[in-house]
């Protein structure tokens, strides 16, 4: 049995003897309630929507992952505490199965778009919402997505920050009998870097020591672009690692300049390499996006 409140109980009396109804108890509707939220749009992207951010809400910053099991970049997202939206796109495939379909400068854009509509069309954002902080991350092959996007001046524009784990790779090039990194490869990323690193977009690379052989690793493309920008690796080590998730990330060296970021881990394993993905909580905890405390 419901009891009421004394207020509520004297209200009723002193309508009754008014001679008048009752009047109703209302139920206000808790507008900015919010659980959160997964779709899968009809073109194959993931969005999840922490319940931090309420169904009023009329700006958001998003993040578009690249390349990874939607488990577990979602529990990572979840993890650095990111209160965004996020959206996970993957194709079966190596670098090239992102880099064709996203060199269309329009696929990118749609992606953007539908999300939004689509929260808007739910009633899980305000119908007038808009992107505030517009953010990407890859995880291996993904980087060919990032780079074809990169490419779009556009995009280039619009991204204000980009978290590449362990996920840039390149092709090499001849020079008087020496291999380099194919600066061909390297153009849109140097332009970014160069952009972060006088504070005006915002950088952060993971990058293991894997070997893949045939073309330029990880740690290769990170030292172009370090150079790129006339950083210094600083030397030390620190350890990140969270109970119960296979592999660490052994930091053995860093660079901060401006908004560009490295954090070389140690390791040449295809173990260190997932490392990368399963502890992005790692790198979205420092993507410049509003996280909740």
């Amino acid at each position: 049995m419901t009891r009421q409140s004394p207020v509520l109980a004297a209200v009723l009396v002193l309508s009754i003897l008014a001679g008048c109804a009752a009047p109703q108890p209302r139920e206000m509707p808790a507008k900015s309630a919010a659980a959160e939220t997964r779709i899968n749009l009809p073109s194959g992207e993931y969005i999840y929507v922490p319940a931090a951010i309420e169904n009023t809400t009329t700006c958001t910053d998003v993040l578009v992952h690249f390349h990874g099991a939607p488990s577990v970049v979602q529990r990572e997202f979840s993890a650095a505490g990111a209160r965004a939206v996020l959206v996970v796109v993957n194709f079966s495939g190596l670098s090239a199965a992102y880099e064709k379909p996203l060199g269309d400068p329009a696929r990118f854009a749609a992606t953007l778009d539908d999300t939004l509509a689509e929260l808007k069309r739910s009633g899980r954002i305000a119908p007038g919402a808009h992107w505030r902080r517009v953010c990407v991350s890859s995880f291996s092959a993904g980087y060919g997505a990032v780079r074809a996007v990169l490419r779009a001046a556009e995009h280039f524009q619009r991204i204000d920050a980009i978290y590449l784990a362990d996920s840039l790779y390149a092709g090499y090039a001849e020079h008087g009998g020496a291999r380099t990194v194919d600066p061909a490869s390297m153009g849109a990323f140097r332009a970014f870097a160069a952009e972060a690193a006088a504070g005006r977009k915002f950088l952060f690379v993971t990058h293991s020591y894997l070997e893949p052989g045939r073309y330029a690793g990880t740690h290769e493309t990170a030292d172009d672009l370090i150079g790129s920008v006339g950083a210094v690796r600083i030397i030390g080590e620190e350890r990140f690692a969270i109970e119960g998730i296979n592999g660490s990330l052994r930091i053995i060296s860093k660079v901060d300049a401006g908004g560009f970021h490295v954090r070389g881990c140690a390791g040449t394993t295809g173990e260190d390499h997932m490392a990368h993905l399963r502890l992005m909580r790692f790198g979205v905890a420092a993507l410049p996006i509003e996280h909740t405390p």
